[in-house]
């Protein structure tokens, strides 16, 4: 019976220091973690993506894509990785670039981790409105016409702004 008791307290002291472990999902970064969906994808000022919301049939599709999204997910406290999606005749693309979370009073502000490039980079999600916003010159996503032979450029120096919303 002493050794039941002896071993039910060992595990119960093994339990306890395993939940005493912190949560690698807390901090900064968590709160801007989720699934968006691509609303606007706008290069240099011309609007190459557009739907009205989640649900909706692009009105503007003249990159031809389909199921362009931005998944977040926290690496860090203060550390986050982007990762832009989408589908093009068939093919699933994906891009990612790590960035640094900071709070502000109204949205979580991205700023890149490493900036070899001397691109300009500005993003942040709205921590009320849970939407995404992203604009990037040099070392910007380029995805071409749909109906061009060029491939896709993932360090463009045109300016590229992307709007997402969240949908969860």
């Amino acid at each position: 019976m002493n050794g039941i008791i002896s071993n039910l307290l060992l595990m119960g002291t093994i339990a306890g220091l395993f939940s005493c472990e912190p949560d690698q999902f807390s901090g900064v970064a968590a709160g801007a973690k989720g699934q968006y969906v691509v609303t606007a994808y706008i290069v240099a000022g011309d609007t190459l993506f557009s739907a009205q919301s989640l649900s909706s049939k692009p009105e503007i599709n003249r990159i031809g894509v389909d199921n362009f999204a931005i998944a977040i997910e926290a690496r860090a406290a203060d550390q986050a990785v982007l990762i832009t999606s989408f589908r093009r005749n068939g093919i699933r693309s994906s891009f990612s670039k790590d960035v640094n979370v900071k709070l502000t009073n109204s949205d979580y502000q991205f700023s890149l981790v490493e900036n070899t490039n001397n691109s300009v980079y500005y993003g942040h999600v709205g921590r009320f409105t849970r939407f995404f916003y992203e604009r990037t010159a040099g070392g910007s996503l380029l995805i071409p016409l749909a109906n061009s032979s060029a491939g896709i450029n993932p360090s463009s120096s045109l300016e590229v702004i992307i709007i997402a919303q969240r949908t969860d």
